[in-house]
């Protein structure tokens, strides 16, 4: 390690290396807070920003008293805003009072954008306003500021040039050291996620599992921690727009807050992973006194900067974390909203987390949208299906790959969307879970069922999927028992007792809203989840097909599902013997 020292002649040889430094950083060019012009000098770059967008950043740090994080946390918040909104760059006015929240957010400490030189640069401007006197970039300069009347000693502008060096350096350490973390937690989650996906050959330090399961065993397993991952997972811009682009779900939760206004109205509204805000502006829109917007992925920034374009930024509080851990700026709330939903409704475990926030926030006679669900179960006949999707390995470009079929004994579920045509069976609820007082404990269930054909066929597979309510009170969270295990049929049967998936959740005397993700309904990004059958059912319509159907966290996982159907064919004419089969799925 290099040691820096001077004598009374000057700086030796080792300032070149410095000067050097101060030349390189000097030279990288810095970006305009607004638009995409770049400057070598943050004086000019400041001055650009003051003519061009009206934000004079040295005075309004001067007038407010700003200190370096609070000034970092000002350009970061002025990136982000045009990170989200592709106008930004053409504002020409642009404040702020000292009252601003992200002021003492630490969220805008990290950098908008990598390797911002500006941020850099604020540390100069900070030794600007603790001296009356100070050298400028260039140590060949400090003769120019020494002063005649010998007030100031070359030795302490000396001293104040290393301390500038020197803090310049611990800043950029610094930086460097939250972005190294920040990619160190990104590279470990990455590593859980290929660890979940191959734990079949590969353990946690990349030995061979085989190699690694002869050795002596320790005496428990790790649980993989899936929770950053998935948190991460919403973190981006594509599946935001995959969600808000399914019109039954978005225009779902839509419909229900706008037609239930007085619902809504004076009331404080709790919106649980929050997501792009859209739930929360419903509510706002609809007359929302106060909605507190949660969600423990970074998406939250761009919620943030959403309410602000929307300007809605005076109803609805926006805060990052974890619902079980956070203390919200109100002891209750009046209704919770949230769009936990995961394929066959349970996965990704999110209902978990709302059941807790209605347990610890809903006053009571709160109201929870959705306030209820309810997981069917069908079957398919459909060779297509099974063609593309498993018989395909039979020959691909004229080779076999039968590995590549599930051959062991958990079988992997397969989420698609099925036509309603290859519906060959009855429906059977397996679930209905009432949001008002369902326990996380009761989401792991088994239940009975009994499919009835519909028609002659060869049963290919079971199918799974889910409907919501929305109800105007949690007294009545959904339709009857009755109705919801009406048989289904198209919009346009009108036969009496049927009642098309659709028809089912716009009664206006019934005042409920829904949706349902079936093979009857439009398509949604939930799909269907299908359970293959390893050996299909040759069934004659008004055949049952009978069984148990159990659903449960992952061991491994718990935000993943374990699934077992055993069941048995009972033939319409009674000539056969049934034989109960057992099958075991996993949804990852």
């Amino acid at each position: 390690m290099s040691v820096l020292s001077y004598s009374e002649s000057g700086f030796d040889t080792q300032d070149d290396r410095w000067d050097d430094w101060e030349d390189e950083e000097m030279n990288t060019p810095m970006k305009c807070l607004f638009c995409i012009q770049t400057f070598q000098s943050p004086i000019v770059l400041f001055q650009h920003a003051k003519q061009a967008h009206g934000f004079d950043f040295p005075k309004t740090r001067t007038t407010l008293g700003l200190d370096f994080y609070q000034s970092m946390r000002v350009v970061n918040y002025i990136r982000t805003m045009g990170l989200s909104d592709p106008n930004f760059e053409h504002v020409s006015g642009f404040t702020i009072d000292g009252t601003e929240a992200f002021l003492n957010d630490d969220a805008y400490l990290k950098p908008a954008i990598p390797d911002d030189n500006l941020l850099y640069a604020l540390d100069e401007l900070d030794l600007d306003d603790s001296a009356s006197v100070r050298s400028t970039s260039r140590v060949g300069s400090l003769s120019r500021s020494f002063k005649a009347d010998g007030l100031e000693s070359l030795e302490s502008l000396r001293e104040r040039e290393l301390m500038a060096r020197i803090r310049a350096l611990e800043h950029q350490l610094g930086l460097r050291e939250r972005e190294v973390k920040y990619v160190s937690e990104q590279f470990d989650e990455y590593r859980q996620m290929v660890k979940r996906q191959f734990y079949d050959s590969i353990d946690d330090n990349g030995v061979d599992k085989e190699v690694a399961d002869s050795g002596e065993k320790g005496s428990g397993s790790e649980e993989v921690d899936g929770s950053n991952y998935y948190f991460n997972s919403y973190a981006g811009n594509d599946i935001h727009m995959q969600m808000l682009q399914d019109k039954v779900r978005t225009e779902g939760y839509r419909d229900f807050i706008y037609d239930n206004k007085d619902v809504f109205k004076g009331k404080v509204v709790l919106d649980v992973g929050c997501g792009t805000g859209i739930l929360s502006m419903f509510a706002a829109r609809a007359g929302a006194a106060k909605v507190i917007a949660v969600d423990n992925s970074d998406i939250i920034h761009k919620a943030r900067a959403n309410v602000i374009e929307n300007k809605l930024e005076d109803v609805i509080t926006l805060v990052k974390g974890k619902i079980e851990d956070l203390e919200l700026p109100v002891d209750k709330v009046d209704i919770i909203i949230s769009e936990w939903m995961g394929y066959f409704l349970l996965f990704e475990a999110m209902l978990d987390s709302v059941l807790v926030a209605r347990d610890r926030f809903l006053a009571p006679g709160g109201l929870l949208a959705p306030s209820a669900s309810y997981i069917y179960l069908t079957a398919i006949s459909d060779e297509e299906y099974i063609n593309d999707q498993i018989n395909y390995w039979d020959s691909v470009y004229g080779f076999k790959m039968s590995a590549m079929k599930s051959t062991g004994p958990v079988i992997e579920a397969d989420v698609d969307v099925v036509p309603a045509k290859s519906v060959a069976a009855s429906r059977a609820l397996i679930a209905e879970i009432d949001h008002g007082t369902a326990t996380p404990a009761a989401l792991d269930f088994s239940s009975s069922f009994t499919l009835v054909a519909t028609r002659d066929s060869t049963i290919h597979a079971f199918l799974g999927y889910f409907d919501v309510a929305f109800a105007r009170s949690q007294a009545t969270p959904g339709p009857s028992h009755a109705e919801l295990t009406l048989p289904v049929c198209d919009d346009d049967d009108s036969s009496a007792q049927q009642v098309s998936g659709r028809a089912l959740w716009k009664q206006p005397e019934s005042s409920m809203n829904g949706f349902t993700t079936g093979p009857h309904g439009t398509a949604t990004h939930w799909k269907q989840t299908v359970f293959v059958l390893r050996e299909p059912i040759q069934a004659k319509q008004g055949d049952e097909v009978c069984g148990q159907f159990t659903c449960r966290k992952s061991t491994t996982n718990p935000r993943e599902l374990d699934l077992d159907i055993s069941y048995y064919h009972v033939p319409k004419d009674g000539t056969a013997q049934t034989v109960t089969k057992q099958l075991s799925y996993q949804l990852r």
